[in-house]
């Protein structure tokens, strides 16, 4: 067996080893504890907010979840079962904002820092 055949086939074999132990190793957006998809809409005569938190976790989670439009606070807090999704709706009307700037925050119980933070701009 030549030598170039032989480095080639070592290649293979290390290349294939750094993508299992990639795919073993790093950790993947579905570990996280909680993944959120949001999601913003345009209706006649109204936006909807809509975000979807889902629990990866063996307990339950309880959230707050904090909508700003323009200046105006919204707080409400769900609790999440275990392998559970919950999905959170907020309707803005348009009399309700003037800048159009939406803000959803999420927040763990107990935790003070945002886990997870979007802003829409509303046409």
């Amino acid at each position: 067996m030549s030598r170039l055949r032989l480095l080639f086939i070592v290649s293979l074999v290390i290349l294939a080893g750094a993508f299992v132990a990639t795919m073993y190793w790093l950790p993947s957006a579905s570990d996280a504890t909680e993944s959120g998809k949001a999601q913003i809409i345009a209706r006649d005569n109204e936006w909807i907010l809509q975000y979807d938190i889902t629990n990866q976790e063996d307990r339950d989670i309880q959230y707050t979840i904090i909508v700003t439009v323009d200046n105006n606070v919204y707080e409400d807090t769900a609790v999440v079962k275990p392998g559970k999704v919950y999905t959170y709706i907020h309707h803005i009307y348009p009399q309700q904002s003037t800048d159009g700037k939406v803000t959803l925050a999420l927040y763990e119980e107990g935790k003070t820092e945002p886990i997870d933070q979007v802003t829409y701009y509303l046409k």
